[in-house]
């Protein structure tokens, strides 16, 4: 009997392991979701992101270019072509969220300074 069940995950569903170091660049934790939320607006950046690579992710923020890392870089290019490239930075927690957040949930990445060393997913 043929299985009508997609063994992909769905659209929305991050691709490839879960990472479960919860450190700067690695997957975003909900309760660090949830404090993002709850702090000042000076913690908050309109950001646009103007490129996605295997090395990281560069953002305008005003008149400057920012860099940073994130192991899902692969997912973020996703994100940022389907969802655009404005977005807001919690710069307390470094966690990127997409214009298309909360109603798409995986699109909030937790992004590491580029010139600071990311541990490895584990």
């Amino acid at each position: 009997m043929p299985n009508d069940v997609d063994p992909r995950p769905s659209a929305g569903a991050r691709s490839g392991t879960p990472c479960t170091r919860r450190t700067a660049g690695h997957t975003p934790h909900r309760a660090t979701i949830l404090l993002c939320h709850t702090g000042a607006l000076a913690e908050w950046r309109s950001v646009f992101v103007l490129g996605v690579d295997d090395g990281g992710v560069t953002l305008a923020d005003g008149d400057e270019l920012v860099r940073f890392t994130t192991h899902d870089h692969a997912d973020l290019a996703r994100a940022v072509t389907d969802a655009g490239p404005q977005a807001h930075l919690n710069t307390r927690f470094g966690y990127l969220f997409l214009a298309s957040w909360p109603r798409d949930p995986e699109a909030v990445f937790s992004l590491c300074p580029a010139d600071q060393p990311c541990p490895p997913c584990g």
